[in-house]
C-alpha cells in the first residue's frame, strides 16, 4: 500500500490519535485498519522478521555488555582486534567474524566499524570479505600501518596460504584492493604454536608491519617470531628472530602471535599474546634489526581471557589498544551472539620509564547519575553497604589508604541483595596481589575458569582451574591503591594505580544481582574519593 492510499484510509482525527495515550484532545484513539497481506511473505518481509527477531534475542540476555563493542550478532570465535588505524578524524577497527557461506560453512572475514569518539561505532561493509577468487579460504590476524606513499594499508594472514595485503582505495577506507601478488609471504611450512624452532623464515603467520625509514619489516609470529624486511612490499628477505630470545622472560611454550610493535616516548613497545597464557608485552630498543627486550609484563593472568591486542596512534599522539575478550561461558543459540572487545587502553611511559595504562578520558561523556560518598575509615571486619553505588552498568572510582598496614581490603561488586553471588576486587597486602575473585560470582557458587586461554593445561605452574585471577602488584611504601572500575553485565575491567589493567568475565544468574560493597578484613583502612557514575549504552542493543 502507498503511503498516499494509507492516509486514505484515515481520518485526520485517526491520523493524530496514536500519538497520544488517549488520543486527540483526550478521546479514545480510533483503531488502524488492519492491513491485508497481498500473498505469500515475500524476500524483504522475512529479512525484516528475521532482524526484528535476532534484535529481540540480543536484548533478552541480561549479560550482553551495552558500551564495550560487543559482536552485533552471532557466536563469533575468534573475534579478533586487527586493523586498527585513525584516518581522516575517525578511529577504524576491523575484527574478526565468522560468514556464513552458501554451504553453510562458516569462513573467517574481517568486519569493519568506525567511530569519531571510541564507543560510539557504525557499521561499515565487511573490510576484508572472501571472493571465490581468492587465494586465501579466510583472513585471520594482522594489522594496519601507513605506506610511504601515505595510503593506508592491512597486512593479515590469508589461510592455508600465507600472509596477504590490501591497500585503501578511498578516503572513508570502505574500498580495500587486495594485493595481485598475495600472499607476500608464502606458508611453506606448518608448525606447531606450541613447539619452539630456531627458523621460523616458512612458518608465515599473524603478521604485522610498520616503516623504519625506507625499510618496510614483518614481523610473522610464531614460537620464536620471525622477522622480514622489504622495500616495495612485495619481496621479502628473512632477516632472523624478531626478538633475542636468550632476554625473553616468558616460557618455552608461549608463542609471539597477534604482534604488534610501537615506539612510546622513545622506547619500543611491543605487544602480542601467547595463546595459551594471553597478552603480554616487553620495552625496549630495536636495534641491528633485532628487537632487545629489556622489560616484559602481562595483561592477562591465569582465570582471564585478554587476548589479540591491537593498537593505534591517534590525532593527540595517544597509542590506543584494543582486546578481545573471550568468554568463559559455553556459546548457547540462545543467546544469540558472543564477542566482546575490551575498553580502549591508553598506554604511555611514566617518567620512571613503566608502562602505563589508563582509560580514554571519551568515557566521561558516557556519565550521568553522579553518586559521591564522603571519605570515611573502616574498622578491621567491617564492610559498609551502599545502595547509591547499586549497578550492573556503571564506574567506581575509590582510594584505599591502608598505612601500610597488613590485611585484605576491597569492594564486592554485582552483589546479590541476599549475598547468594558477588565478586569480589581486593589487594591482598601480605602477598602483594590485585585479586579479582569470582568464585561466588554466581549463585551455583565454587565457579572455576581454566587458567589458559588457548591450547590445554600448558602451564604446570598452575592449576588447570582457578577461582580468582590473580596479579602481582606492589605498593610502594605510602603508596595508596587508587582503583577505576567499569562493570559492564558480564565484564569487568578494574585499572589499579593507572599501572595495570585486569580484565574479567563473570556471569551473575541475577539482574538484580547490582549492589556494591566496600570492606576491609583485618587492618584499619581509609577509603576517600569513592564515586559512581551509571555509563550510557553505546550499542544499538
Amino acid at each position: 500500500m502507498s503511503r498516499r492510499k494509507f492516509i486514505k484510509h484515515l481520518t485526520g482525527a485517526a491520523a493524530i490519535a496514536p500519538l497520544t495515550s488517549y488520543g486527540f484532545m483526550g478521546e479514545r484513539p480510533m483503531p488502524l485498519p488492519r492491513w491485508k497481506p497481498s500473498g505469500p511473505i515475500n524476500e524483504q518481509q522475512q529479512l525484516e522478521n528475521a532482524t526484528r527477531m535476532m534484535r529481540a534475542k540480543l536484548m533478552a540476555d541480561h549479560l550482553r555488555p551495552t558500551f564495550h563493542f560487543v559482536s552485533p550478532e552471532g557466536h563469533d570465535y575468534p573475534f579478533d582486534p586487527n586493523g586498527a588505524i585513525f584516518w581522516k578524524g575517525q578511529y577504524h577497527l576491523g575484527y574478526i567474524y565468522q560468514h556464513n557461506d552458501e554451504h553453510g560453512e562458516r569462513k573467517h572475514w574481517w568486519g569493519h566499524v568506525a567511530s569519531h569518539d571510541l564507543f560510539h561505532w557504525h557499521a561499515l561493509p565487511p573490510m576484508l570479505p572472501l571472493h571465490p577468487s581468492d587465494p586465501e579460504q579466510g583472513i585471520f590476524s594482522g594489522g594496519a600501518f601507513i605506506s610511504k606513499e601515505g595510503v593506508p594499508h592491512v597486512v593479515y594472514h590469508g589461510v592455508d596460504i600465507g600472509n596477504c595485503l590490501a591497500r585503501a582505495v578511498d578516503d572513508d577506507l570502505v574500498g580495500w584492493q587486495k594485493f595481485e601478488e598475495n600472499p607476500i609471504l608464502p606458508l611453506e611450512r606448518r608448525k606447531s604454536l606450541t613447539e619452539y624452532d630456531e627458523d621460523n623464515a616458512g612458518n608465515a603467520w599473524d603478521p604485522h608491519i610498520w616503516l623504519e625509514g625506507e625499510v618496510y619489516y614483518q614481523i610473522s609470529g610464531g614460537n620464536p617470531p620471525g622477522l622480514f624486511k622489504s622495500t616495495d612490499l612485495v619481496k621479502w628477505q628473512y632477516v632472523g628472530q624478531f626478538m633475542d630470545q636468550q632476554l625473553v622472560k616468558h616460557q618455552p611454550f608461549e608463542d609471539w602471535s597477534c604482534p604488534d610493535l610501537f615506539k612510546l616516548r622513545g622506547k619500543y613497545v611491543t605487544v602480542a599474546i601467547s595463546h595459551n597464557l594471553g597478552a603480554q608485552y616487553y620495552l625496549g630498543d630495536f636495534v641491528d634489526e633485532q628487537f632487545i627486550p629489556q622489560q616484559h609484563g602481562r595483561m592477562n593472568w591465569p582465570g582471564g581471557t585478554f587476548f589479540a591486542p591491537e593498537s593505534l596512534v591517534d590525532d593527540q599522539g595517544r597509542r590506543i589498544l584494543f582486546g578481545w575478550v573471550l568468554e568463559t561461558r559455553p556459546y548457547d543459540d540462545v543467546q544469540g551472539w558472543s564477542g566482546v572487545m575490551s575498553l580502549p587502553r591508553v598506554l604511555d611511559i611514566s617518567r620512571s620509564g613503566e608502562l602505563t595504562i589508563s582509560p580514554p578520558e571519551e568515557v566521561r561523556s558516557l556519565r550521568y547519575n553522579t553518586q559521591n560518598v564522603a571519605d570515611f575509615e573502616l574498622r578491621g571486619g567491617e564492610i559498609r553497604h551502599f545502595p547509591e553505588l547499586k549497578g550492573n552498568v556503571i564506574e567506581i572510582h575509590v582510594t584505599f589508604d591502608s598505612l601500610d598496614q597488613p590485611g585484605d581490603f576491597g569492594l564486592k561488586v554485582l552483589a546479590a541483595p541476599d549475598d547468594s553471588e558477588f565478586t569480589e576486587i581486593r589487594y591482598e597486602r601480605s602477598r602483594q596481589e590485585l585479586v579479582i575473585d569470582f568464585e561466588r560470582s554466581n549463585r551455583s557458587g565454587n565457579v572455576q575458569f581454566p587458567s589458559y586461554c588457548m591450547m590445554g593445561h600448558l602451564d604446570k605452574t598452575q592449576p588447570e582451574f582457578v577461582t580468582a585471577q590473580r596479579v602481582p602488584f606492589t605498593l610502594e611504601a605510602g603508596e595508596p591503591l587508587s582503583l577505576e572500575i567499569y562493570i559492564d553485565k558480564s565484564i569487568l575491567e578494574v585499572f589499579a594505580n593507572r599501572k595495570t589493567c585486569v580484565t574479567q568475565r563473570v556471569y551473575p544468574s541475577s539482574p538484580a544481582s547490582v549492589q556494591t560493597h566496600v570492606f576491609s578484613r583485618q587492618a584499619p583502612v581509609r577509603v576517600s574519593n569513592l564515586r559512581c557514575w551509571q555509563l550510557a549504552q553505546t550499542n544499538f542493543c
